[in-house]
């Protein structure tokens, strides 16, 4: 019997929010991908409940912000801390919107696969193949082959330059590769529930630190809520399910013992990642890459992060524009970014979960002396505590300043700017948007400074239209507006003056900015030649 055979540049196997991201970047991105998911739909139960707002500038570039919005709560929400006994002693409650949405924020994950699957319908160069298993794969110096079986016992065989493995935490491919994981699981389990219609309206996740039975509940939208309960060694799993022991554990701290439980589980955290993230022409993303303790609500955001890192790469490299080279960086920038918001998380329990009585009250007390320090509670109430990356080396130009004060390798801030329509009588045509919808989702080439359009006219080199940047001239407060404006230069206006923070007075300077919004260079326009080369070393030679 003959077997179906496809083709594609990319080829992801798993359709979790990592796979799902990853398929509509590249959709975005012109690529032509197979995604490959065994069961029939996406998840349909509850698992993470908290969206970061690297996420949702994530879902803005992939063009889907507005429908992901509808099941999220974007006002945003913070920790507040609890003793045993119910008594508040801190708060951590993110007012910033540096990346132009809130720091943490509830959602719903099946809701967000099922607007993520949803979004794929908008390319017909992605092809979404449900109800199809991964058997095995091979692959070579030119690309890789795999085995997929459909549910009636059908054969297919598809070949792809690359494969992203966005298959969970027990990851099929990646034992396949024998790629091991390292770090550390714990012996401590943990009940949870998820409930629906309930009737509080506590706006913020509350943490209960206890030696005993340490607790966190976390709000959703559309009247869900998520209850976490460490059990103790003595207790098994299925004591702690019976709805006695359910219905205790949400009295000891004042939940809803009449809403519908609709999941209630035992798991046990791991804080673990791949030792290496790719093997060959096949990449691990999302919990096939790395396992993260629940406590920060960055495994699934981690995942996320790891689909944008990824899928500008394979764009570029299947594309030609870049070399293949580049994609070596994918688990050299994203790797210790991973491992870092691993350990933030494991800190975070260790917080909520103290050992003993003693070193209860001794953090309690702690915790209640630093916040009378104004820089250390404006520290962790704006939780500036959450690692953010910053590249030292990948797709980088480092310009010589202080890495801990340049731009580079740095996530650029998304502040609100005016657009300016040239074609419009003076301030008609303007409108007030998130700076991504200037630049757009590729590379930008962005000048900032009252000489930004100049600065942009003079930088000629071949090597930003091999990239396509958008060219994007920034204004500070008091400039003027130029007139006529030139074809291909994208103009706004930085009338908060949150850029001018960043740039401070003086000197017009360029950035290119990444599809995943990390700064690979800032120049002044004389050094336009030398950051060009660069650049150029890391491009390579042009053509697949």
């Amino acid at each position: 019997m003959s077997v179906e055979r496809l083709t594609a540049p990319v080829l992801i196997v798993g359709a979790g929010p990592t796979g799902l991201t990853l398929a509509n970047l590249l959709g975005r991105y012109g690529v032509e991908t197979i995604l490959v998911e065994q069961h029939q739909t996406t998840v349909q139960e509850p698992r993470a409940v908290s969206i970061d707002d690297e996420s949702l500038r994530t879902m803005q570039a992939a063009g889907l912000i507005d429908e992901v919005a509808k099941d999220v709560i974007l006002g945003g929400y913070g920790y507040h801390y609890f003793t045993r006994h119910g008594r508040r002693f801190a708060a951590v409650l993110p007012t910033a919107a540096d990346y132009g949405y809130p720091r943490r924020c509830p959602f719903q994950q099946p809701l967000f696969e099922a607007t993520l699957r949803q979004g794929l319908s908008r390319f017909s160069h992605v092809k979404a193949l449900f109800g199809h298993k991964l058997l095995g794969f091979t692959q070579d110096s030119t690309g890789v082959t795999a085995d997929i079986e459909r549910e009636d016992g059908t054969k297919l065989e598809i070949r792809a330059d690359y494969l992203a493995a966005c298959d969970g935490g027990s990851s099929p491919i990646r034992k396949l590769l024998g790629i091991p994981l390292v770090g550390s699981s714990f012996e401590e389990r943990w009940v949870v529930l998820d409930i629906v219609n309930r009737k509080d309206d506590i706006q913020h996740t509350h943490v209960y630190c206890s030696a005993e039975r340490p607790a966190i509940t976390l709000p959703g939208p559309h009247g869900t809520r998520r209850w976490e309960f460490r059990l103790r060694p003595d207790e098994t799993d299925a004591e702690a399910l019976k709805p006695e022991s359910i219905r205790g554990m949400l009295q000891l701290y004042g939940g809803d013992t009449e809403a519908e439980i609709v999941r209630q589980i035992v798991y046990t955290f791991h804080a673990r990642t791949a030792e290496r993230w790719r093997e060959g022409r096949i990449f691990l993303a999302g919990d096939a890459a790395h396992l993260t303790p629940p406590f920060a609500g960055q495994g699934m955001n981690s995942g996320v992060r790891d689909a944008h890192n990824l899928s500008w790469k394979l764009a570029a490299a299947t594309s030609g524009r870049i070399a293949p080279t580049l994609l070596e960086t994918y688990a050299q920038e994203r790797r210790p970014h991973a491992w870092s918001l691993i350990m933030m998380a494991v800190r975070m329990g260790q917080v909520m979960n103290p050992a003993t009585r003693l070193r209860e009250n001794l953090l309690v007390n702690a915790i209640r002396v630093a916040n009378l320090v104004p820089p250390v509670r404006d520290y962790f109430m704006q939780m500036k505590f959450k690692p953010k990356p910053r590249f030292a080396q990948g797709f980088v130009v480092p310009n010589g300043e202080d890495p801990k004060k340049s731009l580079v390798g740095r996530m650029l801030p998304q502040p609100r700017v005016v657009t300016i329509d040239p074609n419009s009588p003076a301030g008609s045509g303007d409108a007030e948007v998130l700076f991504d919808e200037v630049a757009g989702p590729g590379f930008a080439l962005i000048a900032y400074g009252s000489d930004a359009i100049n600065a942009l006219m003079a930088a000629e080199h071949p090597l930003w239209r091999r990239l396509e940047a958008r060219r994007v001239a920034l204004l500070p407060p008091d400039a003027k507006q130029p007139s006529p404006i030139p074809s291909g230069i994208a103009l706004a206006l930085d009338r908060a003056g949150r850029f001018a923070k960043l740039f401070g007075p003086g000197q017009t300077q360029l950035i290119l900015l990444r599809p995943d919004r990390y700064v690979a260079a800032v120049f002044a326009p004389e050094q336009a030649d030398q950051t060009v080369a660069a650049l150029s070393k890391l491009v390579g030679p042009q053509g697949r």
